[in-house]
């Protein structure tokens, strides 16, 4: 395990002595405040008291199931050989079902009347501009160069140059 330590400390030795980093300053000649639009949604909620008619339906299927009995039993009564009563009860059957069951919904009584709240939600949008940053730019050793930076670098901007040989 040193051997590999020893090894790869002594390959990055001469890369460290290759390269080296320094802090210089260079003349900031503008900048200049980015900024974008955002819209920004707000929701509010607005609620109120509505009186509403309740009714039961208290049937629960018993018109269906009479109708269809008395219905069918009649049309079996009516039906005069074998094959007859046969047809006429199932006719007897949904005709009587039909009946039973559109007079069962159609029995009314007295609604009665509660009181519910009814919400709605509402969103409101505004714009609102935000600071992206600050489009500087700079001049270093007689070229002007440009970046956007975070904030704003005041009449200086600090520099990291790296010096690399070549070859």
């Amino acid at each position: 395990m040193k051997i590999a330590t020893m090894f790869l400390l002594s390959s990055l030795a001469p890369m460290a002595l290759a390269s080296s980093v320094a802090f210089e300053e260079a003349v900031v000649l503008s900048a200049v405040p980015v900024f974008e639009q955002v819209s920004i949604q707000t929701p509010s909620q607005a609620c109120w008291v509505e009186r509403v008619a309740v009714r039961r339906n208290r049937d629960h299927g018993v018109g269906l199931v009479v109708g269809g009995v008395v219905g069918g039993a009649i049309g079996h009564a009516v039906g005069h050989k074998k094959r007859n009563k046969q047809v006429g009860a199932v006719l007897g059957s949904v005709l009587g079902a039909t009946v039973g069951n559109a007079m069962a919904k159609n029995r009314h009584g007295q609604p009665r009347y509660q009181d519910r709240e009814v919400c709605e939600t509402h969103h409101t949008a505004r714009i609102e501009e935000r600071l992206l940053g600050y489009d500087v730019a700079y001049e270093y050793n007689g070229q002007v160069y440009n970046v956007r930076m975070g904030s704003d670098p005041g009449a200086q901007v600090r520099l990291r140059v790296s010096h690399t040989p070549i070859g």
